[in-house]
């Protein structure tokens, strides 16, 4: 069975460790770029979830990774509430793959 990895900073994905995901904790940008990759290479990792926070400050690498490996990784928000990253990110990549913007019709 796959693993679901969370990553973000300890206050923001501890709760998650509760209900049976792995947490990675982050404090900067270098450090959730280093744990994305190393994660993401993990034959027995199926999804990673990243804090909306950490997400913003490395979605090259983001996009790179769902282009490179077939792991899922969606961006979640915080409990200081969304600032839609996700669904801006949900929108450009399905824009990606059927060529067209549905979801916000411009």
């Amino acid at each position: 069975m796959s693993k679901i990895v969370i990553v973000g900073e300890k206050e923001d994905i501890l709760p998650y460790q509760s209900i049976g995901v792995e947490i990675e904790p982050v404090k900067t940008v270098a450090d959730t770029i280093v744990v994305l990759r190393k994660v993401a290479q993990s034959p027995d990792v199926g999804m990673i979830l990243i804090t909306e926070n950490m997400a913003e400050q490395c979605l090259d690498t983001i996009t790179e990774l769902r282009s490179r490996t077939s792991v899922a990784i969606t961006i979640i928000p915080t409990e200081q509430g969304s600032r839609h990253t996700g669904t801006m990110d949900l929108n450009k990549e399905i824009a990606r793959s059927v060529g067209l913007d549905i979801v916000t019709k411009e």
